[in-house]
C-alpha cells in the first residue's frame, strides 16, 4: 500500500506541476509529495505546496482584464490576461486542462479515476496474498 500510495501521489505532483500558474517557474519547484506512510488503520500521503505565494495562486480568483507586466524596469503590454500570464498560457495542458487556478484541487479532479485503479490492485494484491 505504501508503494502505491506513493506513487499516487508523486502522479498528482506531476499534474500539480503542470497545472501550476508559471511566471518566473520558482511555484512548480515548491509542489512536492512526501512518501505515503501508515497512519492507524489507514494510508497517508501529502502532496502540498510550500510557498504563500503557491496558495495565493490556487485561491486568488483571477483579475479579470489585460496588464501588463513589470520586470527589471521593462514594461510587457498585455502579458496579464484574465490573471494568466503569457508564460502560463503558453504552457502546455495535462490530461485537457489547462494551467492556471485551483492547480492541485484539479489535478486531483483529474487522477479520480487512477485513484480507483490504485485501489484495485492493492486488494487484488492482498487477495492474492502478495506483496
Amino acid at each position: 500500500m505504501v508503494q502505491e500510495y506513493t506513487k499516487f501521489g508523486l502522479l498528482v505532483e506531476e499534474g500539480a506541476r503542470a497545472l501550476a500558474p508559471k511566471d518566473e517557474g520558482n511555484l512548480e519547484d515548491t509542489i512536492n509529495a512526501e512518501k505515503a506512510r501508515i497512519i492507524d488503520e489507514g494510508v497517508e500521503v501529502e502532496v502540498g505546496v510550500g510557498s504563500v505565494y503557491g496558495l495565493r495562486r490556487h485561491e486568488e480568483p483571477p483579475r479579470m482584464g489585460k496588464y501588463p507586466k513589470y520586470e527589471r524596469g521593462a514594461k510587457f503590454p498585455n502579458y496579464y490576461i484574465n490573471g494568466l500570464g503569457a508564460r502560463t498560457r503558453s504552457k502546455p495542458g495535462w490530461r485537457g486542462e489547462k494551467p492556471g487556478r485551483k492547480y492541485l484541487q484539479r489535478a486531483v479532479e483529474l487522477v479520480v479515476d487512477d485513484f480507483v485503479e490504485m485501489n484495485e490492485r492493492i486488494l487484488q494484491r492482498i487477495m492474492e496474498g502478495r506483496r
